[in-house]
């Protein structure tokens, strides 16, 4: 049967339930798609794009779970903590107002079965206060940074407790010790005796010279003040030479070994710093590499459009499919001599590049920086760890 024609009443009531909420039940959560009735849903089931999705959550089933789980709670709680703070509120008036919002993250496709499950868990994690009533569970938000907070106070006072009572400790020690040692005496104030003795200082000066004495001649020298001259010429240049030799710098100075150093110092704590299990960026281009898409899409390229999470991706196809794929089902795309690259890993991770050459024996490119402070930098990379920009 044909669409009905623009304008007329059941047109609109059909746009009009397009845009609201749907059952539950015929939302596929992989395919992102609500379903109007149970038989559009079972449509979508025998669906090729439906099929494709389940070899896909088939082969890493976990992963997916434990996405989808981790975006429902963190927005469950983005709304608990936003609109309730830190007051009492009954859980299924939380989800209610969770569910309204169409493009929700749906609890059947998540590793707890019933909001029960749910709320225990949060109670269980420590994220939330709960207790049952007689109108069911009831939930309270707890504020981690003020519990934090509290705890630093706490700790504070306690340790300025604990060092003034050391300290009186200490200074108790030590009265104790003086009385041991003097008895129980007390001392006091002596009066200053003076004996009449008188005190002798002798001072001995060394005696002057007389001009006599500077007049006679030295007979510990052997030669003239001009023989003593020229021996000073002459010793002079062999001076000069030792202090020109040990300016002059060797071959393979100091200070370019510690340019050297300082800058692989800095490139193996980049390298520590941006070494990640996880390299999927936005704007690549990327080629897939698994077979359980079928062979049509087997090696096709694409672009990836948005990061899911630090792992997946959605990615646009040549022919405008957008599936969404592990990092582990893609590879990197090397582009020709001199095209634009995007480190995705190491030390320049995120930097743009430009390809220099391609070192096909050890599996290695050699790049330009273009962008950043490191602007004109060249440095070399592995395979994996840069890729075409699109």
């Amino acid at each position: 049967m044909g669409k009905h024609e623009k304008g007329t009443p059941k047109d609109v009531a059909n746009r009009v339930k397009s845009k609201g909420l749907q059952k539950l039940k015929w939302f596929c959560q992989m395919c992102q798609k609500q379903c109007r009735d149970a038989n559009g849903f079972k449509c979508h089931l025998t669906s090729e794009t439906h099929q494709r999705q389940l070899l896909l959550f088939a082969e890493n089933s976990n992963s997916y779970l434990r996405q989808f789980s981790k975006e429902f709670e963190q927005n469950f709680m983005l709304l608990l903590r936003t609109s309730y703070g830190t007051k009492r509120v009954r859980a299924n008036e939380v989800y209610n107002v969770y569910i309204k919002d169409k493009g929700h993250v749906h609890m059947n496709s998540t590793t707890w079965h019933s909001l029960t499950g749910f709320v225990q868990y949060l109670g269980s994690s420590g994220k939330c206060k709960i207790d049952q009533g007689e109108k069911g569970w009831y939930i309270q938000y707890i504020d981690q940074e003020a519990v934090i907070r509290k705890e630093e106070e706490q700790r504070k006072a306690k340790q300025e407790k604990d060092d003034e009572e050391r300290h009186m400790q200490i200074m108790e020690n030590m009265v104790i010790k003086g009385l041991e040692n003097d008895d129980g005496k007390v001392h006091e104030p002596t009066e200053l005796l003076r004996t009449d003795e008188k005190i002798s200082i002798d001072l001995q000066l060394n005696k002057k010279p007389t001009l006599e004495e500077l007049n006679r001649p030295s007979t510990s020298s052997t030669f003239s003040v001009f023989d003593q001259g020229k021996v000073k010429k002459e010793e002079k240049p062999v001076i000069e030479k030792k202090r020109k030799r040990s300016r002059s710098p060797g071959p393979g100075s100091s200070k370019k070994s510690a340019l050297d150093e300082i800058r692989e110092q800095e490139e193996r704590h980049k390298e520590k710093k941006n070494r990640k299990d996880y390299w999927l960026h936005e704007g690549i281009i990327v080629k897939i590499v698994t077979k359980s898409l079928g062979s049509d899409y087997y090696k096709a390229k694409g672009v990836v459009k948005k990061l899911v999470d630090d792992y997946t991706a959605q990615i646009k196809l040549d022919d405008g499919t957008v599936v969404k794929l592990d990092q582990n089902h893609v590879e990197t795309v090397i582009p020709s001599i001199g095209r634009q690259m995007l480190i995705v890993n190491g030390a320049y991770r995120g930097s743009q590049a430009i390809l220099e050459s391609i070192d096909e024996k050890n599996f290695c490119l050699n790049l330009k920086i273009s962008s950043g402070l490191t602007k004109g930098r060249e440095v070399r990379v592995p395979y994996e760890d840069a890729s075409k920009l699109a």
